[in-house]
């Protein structure tokens, strides 16, 4: 697998190299492609001036990757001979700078002219300036750029191919959008012959320069499609998303920027964050010197070893999990740590979460604790640069979740939720028929989940089991956040919510142990979810009829009543009275596969290795903890919400819970997220 190595115009930055160099080491980056530093283009600088710019990057841990050197960026009729005594006095440089490589261009051709017509003069150019950067043992590297002769994928191969892979060349997505043509085709007629990558990305329509990833230069696409290379590939970051000095000056360069960014250091270091986001999302992982390479295993690290954190360890121990290996765990009780002592051979048990994720020992962690305890762990995790899993829900009030996510986007780490229901082939079936459109849309849904039977003892297991202060909420928050979420996900978020929960009706607990609601979509239909934790042997069954029939799941099977005419046609054409369409029942066919936990830690170590998609990334748990809320939000007010909930109006009603809980502060789980965890 590829390495790639990190360097950057750092120009981009500041233009002194002071500030370069603050902006690479704050970018984690080790190699700059010197282009402008201290006013100077780099060509212009003296030997003497050289020599103090290499100690100086040296003193650092910095090296001179390439010359960003401008040599090629003339046109075809003008004089050449001055041009090139600057190329070999640019060579000389490059020896003191102990770089080997030379970024250069092929010239430009005239506007609204044939540039075949222009071939020879180009390849007698090249060929003078390869013999001399030859004779220096200096590496000629070509970048395609709008308006030279080597502008399109097709003149750029025909360069690389007379000179028999002397030319070498670099690869601009960017730039071959702005001549109007597609990297991810242009790759693949190149890609054999890439040396190394300028990382800059642009959109189609307009050409603006853009974050990698954000527009239309497939970068991440193609940096996986490089992954299979065997040497190491340099990966240059040109940000182009801010005007810098000398930008306006460079000849044939349209200034067009989408994003705005305060100052140059800011702009610098979100291309250096966009880039780096994509390197993880392939699956690559970095260390000091700023070289990224291929992970081959994920070190995870459990938070909570209860019910849940115990299995998923047992289960990654078992080898169920390919790629995941089981490094760390952390509980604040003894008798967990011990449990896990004895238990998890080789596995490095922590008294605290922090510990855990300051050893080094993890690259993503799972977290198995009580609710109010999720967001705030993620968020640690994320802050520390570690990949994070949360247990359902992803948290008590749609509040902090809020807060969490937008956190989340910022940072470039994997974040995913364990909603194991969504790997149930028949939920799975029965979100692609309804999502096909094949029946139509929704007109009602009904959810009678009553199957989640608990007995007292379960409840008396845990202090924080049941309560206010430990759990935010009973049936809502600890058995039926799957339910939420697959309803949700595949019948869409409500408009309305009228709810009526009924705390302790069944159990001596101060939560919800019984719930019925009723909620309006916004197409008019409607929905009713019913639960219990007290039914037995209760029953799972969801139904949603839709303008062409029906489907009914038990989360076993899935029976499809289709209707031979939609009932929106047989009431407008029928003319019989009484009657109805006919109607075809079969059982729906599925892939049989339900792997629930299992699937998805495989799913979510599969992304952060770079080779596949999660189940549920972290941010869309806020939707069914945004159903939860408003069911429980409704009971307390007696009346109907609407969404978007009033999440302040909700927090304040829970604190008020909160606060008279029979869990207090100290009893070993806090009231608060920033605060000490326990085990699920």
């Amino acid at each position: 697998m590829a390495r790639y190595i990190l360097s950057a115009f750092a120009d981009e930055a500041d233009n002194n190299l002071v500030g370069q160099i603050e902006a690479l080491k704050k970018a984690g980056i080790a190699c700059i492609e010197l282009r402008g530093v201290n006013g100077k283009n780099v060509k212009d600088l003296t030997l003497e001036e050289a020599k103090e710019i290499r100690a100086a990057l040296n003193n650092e841990g910095i090296s001179v990757s390439s010359m960003g050197s401008p040599f090629g960026k003339i046109s075809v009729n003008d004089e050449f001979d001055g041009h090139f005594d600057q190329f070999k006095h640019a060579l000389e440089l490059c020896e003191v700078l102990g770089c080997k490589y030379m970024r250069m261009f092929s010239f430009y051709y005239p506007k609204d002219e044939d540039p075949a017509q222009y071939r020879d003069i180009v390849i007698d150019r090249l060929e003078k300036m390869l013999i001399a950067a030859e004779e220096k043992g200096v590496y000629l590297c070509h970048e395609n750029e709008k308006g030279i002769y080597g502008d399109t994928a097709e003149r750029c191969l025909d360069l690389i191919r007379h000179f028999g892979g002397r030319l070498k060349c670099i690869f601009d997505p960017a730039n071959f959008i702005q001549c109007g043509e597609k990297p991810i085709e242009n790759f693949a007629l190149l890609k054999d012959h890439i040396f190394y990558m300028h990382i800059k990305d642009a959109l189609m329509d307009g050409g603006a320069v853009v974050p990698s990833g954000c527009g239309d230069g497939n970068v991440e696409e193609i940096l996986k499609g490089l992954c299979a290379n065997e040497s190491d590939m340099l990966l240059t970051i040109e940000p182009h998303l801010r005007v810098f000095s000398g930008l306006e000056n460079l000849q044939g360069e349209e200034v067009k920027h989408k994003y705005s960014y305060p100052d140059s250091q800011t702009a610098f270091a979100a291309a250096a964050d966009a880039l780096k986001k994509i390197l993880g999302n392939i699956g690559y992982q970095t260390n000091e010197t700023g070289v990224w390479t291929k992970m081959d295993q994920v070190r995870v690290g459990i938070i909570g070893i209860g019910n849940m954190g115990s299995g998923h360890a047992k289960n990654i121990i078992a080898g169920k999990v390919n790629g995941m290996v089981l490094c760390a765990v952390a509980d604040v009780k003894e008798e967990r740590q011990k449990w896990a002592s004895e238990n998890l051979e080789g596995v490095k048990v922590f008294a605290t979460a922090s510990e855990m994720m300051d050893s080094g020992l993890v690259d993503a962690v799972i977290i198995a604790t009580p609710h109010y305890d999720h967001p705030g762990l993620v968020k640690e995790a994320l802050s520390k640069g570690l990949h994070a899993m949360s247990e359902k829900p992803a948290g008590v009030y749609t509040k902090a979740v809020r807060e969490l996510n937008e956190y989340a986007a910022k940072c470039d780490k994997v974040f995913a939720i364990m909603f194991n229901q969504r790997t149930n082939c028949v939920y799975r079936k029965m979100k692609e028929i309804v999502d096909s459109g094949e029946m139509g849309q929704i007109r009602r849904t009904n959810w009678l989940i009553t199957d989640w039977f608990r007995s007292q003892s379960y409840y008396d297991s845990g202090a924080w089991r049941a309560t206010w202060g430990g759990e935010g909420g009973g049936v809502l928050l600890n058995q039926c956040p799957h339910n939420l979420d697959l309803w949700q996900w595949i019948c869409g978020m409500p408009k309305k919510v009228r709810a009526f929960t009924h705390n302790g009706k069944w159990h001596d607990i101060e939560v919800e142990d019984d719930v019925t609601a009723y909620v309006e979509y916004e197409n008019g239909a409607t929905g009713v979810f019913i639960t219990t934790t007290s039914d037995c042997p209760g029953t799972n069954r969801l139904e949603i009829d839709l303008d062409g029939g029906q489907l009914i799941c038990d989360g076993k099977t899935l029976i499809k009543k289709k209707l031979a005419v939609d009932i929106n046609e047989f009431h407008k054409t029928y003319k019989g009275g009484f009657g109805s369409p006919e109607v075809e029942v079969t059982e729906v066919e599925t892939d049989g596969l339900n792997p629930q936990h299992v699937g998805v830690l495989q799913q979510f170590t599969d992304k952060i290795l770079g080779r596949g998609e999660l189940v549920a990334g972290g941010e869309e748990g806020i939707n069914g903890l945004t159903i939860s809320n408003a069911m429980h939000l409704s009971s307390w007010l007696d009346q109907t919400i609407e969404l978007p909930l009033d999440e302040d109006k909700f927090l304040e009603e829970l604190n008020k819970r909160r606060a008279t809980s029979r869990l207090k502060t100290g009893d070993g789980v806090t009231l608060d997220t920033e605060g000490t965890y326990g085990n699920k």
